[in-house]
Formats: C-alpha cells, sequence, structure tokens
C-alpha cells in the first residue's frame, strides 16, 4: 500500500479552495447562456439602408432585386393565430420577435432575382433584422430564411 502525505496550512488550503472557485465561476460564465436580449442582438442584425438589407439577404443564400418592391409600416400582432405560427416558424430559425409584438416594425418586400413572383421580405424594427422569409404568393407557400434556401 502506498500512502503520502502533505504537510499544509490553511492559508495552502483556503488559497487553492479559491482558485477552484474562480475556475468554476470563470467556466461557468464563459458557457453560459445569454440572456434574451442578447441573443437577440446575436442573431438580429442592424441595418440602416439598402445596401445592408440586401447585404443580409444575400449572406443568407438570397439575391435578390437591387430595390424593394414595397416598404410599408405595419403593427406585429400580439394575439393573433396565424401570427403566432409565423413567429415560432421564424424562432426555429433564429429569429426570437416575441419581444417585438405589439410594436411597429418596417417590412421590406424584395423580388428574388432568377425566380417569378417570389419574394423576400425583412421586418426591421429599430434598425434590427428581426425576421425574414421568402415566399412564393401565387403557390402558397412560405419559409423563414435561414441561409439554407432552396429557391427557384
Amino acid at each position: 500500500m502506498l500512502t503520502a502525505s502533505v504537510k499544509t496550512t490553511k492559508t495552502k488550503i483556503l488559497g487553492t479552495i479559491c482558485v477552484i472557485l474562480a475556475l468554476i465561476i470563470g467556466t461557468i460564465l464563459f458557457f453560459a447562456g445569454k440572456g434574451p436580449e442578447e441573443a437577440a442582438e446575436s442573431i438580429s442584425r442592424r441595418v440602416t439602408n439598402n445596401e445592408e438589407r440586401r447585404e443580409y439577404l444575400a449572406l443568407k443564400g438570397v439575391e435578390t432585386a437591387p430595390e424593394p418592391s414595397s416598404v410599408e409600416e405595419v403593427l406585429l400582432p400580439k394575439n393573433d393565430a396565424v401570427f403566432k405560427e409565423y413567429c415560432e416558424k421564424q424562432k426555429a430559425a433564429g429569429y426570437d420577435i416575441s419581444s417585438y409584438l405589439g410594436k411597429k416594425a418596417v417590412r421590406y418586400v424584395y423580388p428574388v432575382k432568377g425566380t417569378e413572383e417570389v419574394y423576400a421580405a425583412l421586418y426591421v424594427c429599430d434598425e434590427k433584422i428581426i425576421a425574414a422569409d421568402v415566399a412564393s404568393y401565387t403557390e402558397g407557400w412560405q419559409k423563414p430564411v435561414d441561409g439554407n434556401q432552396n429557391i427557384g
């Protein structure tokens, strides 16, 4: 049998405990999830002009016409069953717009290049993209912009 003895003092034990606690706290802070506002900020992107909106869509795989076909201010409904389903689909794609319900946003609709009757829509609130989708109004489908677009 092998035994070992270690001569320590209370100061060394207390120092070791402090170091271990500091490592544990540091690890927790490093790996802890972001709060809802920070998470929304990391997914959302600040856009201030047409070029930045189009660049965002291009980064997600959606090439659009140079100018939006429509720009309108919309009120995001709080208690609407259809819009609730839309919010769930957006959330699955990384856009949590629940904190914006009941607020006004600007919807920018762009024709998608290389397609007929397919449009990309961006919802912007306080210069942040809070939702994005592509849709064919004639074929009756709509899906969130998630970077895996297969359009046309």
